[in-house]
């Protein structure tokens, strides 16, 4: 199911280790009419996908296709506690790896008009809300990996980079913006945190920034977890001498639970860069070989939502 909006105005959130303010989730049974709210994008619980579960039900959905990974719907439903969501059906994404090289594989989809002007999906956004449920399989286990990405580009700029591009030390001059929340954890081990990888204008080296983490929220394999992300662009003062205020934010709720908030973030000097990609993939770097096509790392995803206001968990009474 998809609904596309025009933005308004977004929702704060509380301290880290405080108590967070009900989302608008809570005042929906297990997601049943999310997509009529008025504050809510784009939504999918991948229960209407088509073609055995390889096609979208929704046309804004590009689907990662290559001979190192499998992007398919399956049969599941997200379980907290012991209590299964009335869902019948999963996103499953699955790597391996040829010996070399990375693996990736995912969704992407447009927030608003991305290789051109012209595209008909509007402008972006300033500011976003995402929550997804993930599950790394019982067999997961910590590599390096990148996976669910915001960004943006330039497309006034001929040369504006592609979201995504890594190695660039000042992305300012490439006209683009992107961060992703990822896994991370000692190579090998069960035990994962996920954790913020940031392109910003003031990250000191080629590579994206890790942002602390606040709060320790553990992610155990083998179970559901709900993740929620937000992202607010900074503010462009064209009457200075550098525009890029420090006023962008971002954050990461686990669980329900803030996690990390990361202030005077600066993603752009100018007004037209905004948020216009967002991907729910992952992405390996170099996969081990115990990884194969009979035997992948697996992945699982449901209940996505992309809302302009905070949006919590699924209620647990509902499942």
């Amino acid at each position: 199911l998809t609904i596309v909006l025009t933005l308004t105005g977004s929702a704060g959130a509380d301290d880290v280790g405080g108590v967070q303010p009900a989302g608008l989730a809570a005042s929906y049974v297990a997601d049943r009419g999310i997509t009529a709210d008025s504050d809510v994008i784009f939504a999918d619980d991948f229960e209407s996908w088509k073609a055995g579960g390889i096609e979208p039900a929704s046309d804004s959905w590009r689907v990662r296709r290559n001979n190192v990974s499998r992007t398919r719907v399956i049969p599941g439903n997200v379980e907290l506690q012991g209590n299964a969501s009335p869902g019948e059906r999963i996103l499953e994404i699955a790597c391996w790896t040829p010996g070399s090289g990375s693996q990736a594989g995912g969704l992407s989809l447009k927030l608003g008009n991305y290789n051109h002007e012209n595209e008909g999906l509007g402008d972006g956004y300033e500011e976003l809300f995402i929550r997804y449920y993930i599950k790394f399989d019982e067999h997961y286990r910590a590599v390096r990996n990148h996976g669910v990405n915001l960004g943006g580009r330039d497309i006034t700029r001929r040369d504006a980079a592609w979201v995504g591009m890594a190695g660039i030390r000042d992305v300012s001059t490439r006209g683009y913006f992107y961060s992703g929340v990822q896994p991370r954890g000692k190579q090998g081990n069960r035990s994962l945190e996920m954790g913020f990888y940031s392109y910003h204008l003031d990250k000191r080296g080629p590579w994206g920034e890790n942002y602390a983490v606040e709060r320790q929220m553990p992610i155990e394999v083998g179970t559901w977890h709900c993740v929620e992300r937000h992202m607010r662009l900074n503010s462009v003062d064209s009457a200075k001498d550098d525009p890029a205020s420090a006023d962008g934010i971002e954050e990461l709720w686990i669980d329900g639970q803030l996690s990390i908030r990361k202030e005077g973030v600066r993603f752009r000097r100018v007004p037209q860069l905004r948020i216009t990609f967002f991907s729910l993939e992952t992405y390996y770097h170099g996969l081990p070989e115990v990884y194969t096509k009979n035997n992948p790392i697996r992945v699982y995803f449901d209940n996505v939502v992309i809302a302009r206001k905070y949006i919590g968990p699924v209620p647990e009474k509902s499942r």
